[in-house]
């Protein structure tokens, strides 16, 4: 009797042994599930290239306008060290020293002159030039009129 009483028993070790086995050997063969991760690429297309280009441009632009001043002369103060002119600009009336004491006369810069000043914006109305051109100088034409005597 004591055989029948652990027969049932043992056989359920036994199957229980066997299912164990045999799930360990058929693990590594089955495809175990990975963390796979997602990998992203930034494309550089002619949009980027553009852009840079117009960033390059605006830059330049702007030092450029810092190290530029146009305007017309409303007046001529040379008896200052430096030499001063007042232009009339888009920025307003700005005062530029020109440090090269002779550039003025130079160039002929008068009164009405459109000019070209190369050198360092200090602020909106102060300008420090190195060199300076005329870019148009300024003529008084005489007003014509067709309706003269004959």
């Amino acid at each position: 009797m004591l055989t029948r009483g652990w027969w049932p028993l043992g056989r359920a070790a036994l199957l229980g042994l066997i299912v164990a086995t045999a799930t360990a050997t058929a693990m590594p063969l089955l495809p175990m599930a990975q963390h796979e991760t997602a990998e992203a690429t930034v494309l550089y297309g002619k949009n980027d290239e553009k852009d840079k280009d117009k960033e390059k441009e605006k830059r330049e632009k702007q030092e450029n306008e810092d190290r530029v001043m146009n305007g017309q002369v409303l007046e001529i103060n040379t008896l200052k060290d430096p030499p001063e002119i007042i232009v009339g600009s888009v920025d307003g009336q700005t005062v530029i020293r020109v440090l090269k004491t002779d550039e003025i006369v130079r160039n002929g810069v008068g009164l009405g002159d459109f000019i070209e000043a190369d050198g360092e914006k200090i602020n909106e109305q102060l300008f420090e030039a190195t060199s300076l051109s005329v870019s148009e100088h300024f003529s008084a034409s005489e007003t014509e009129n067709d309706n003269k005597d004959k």
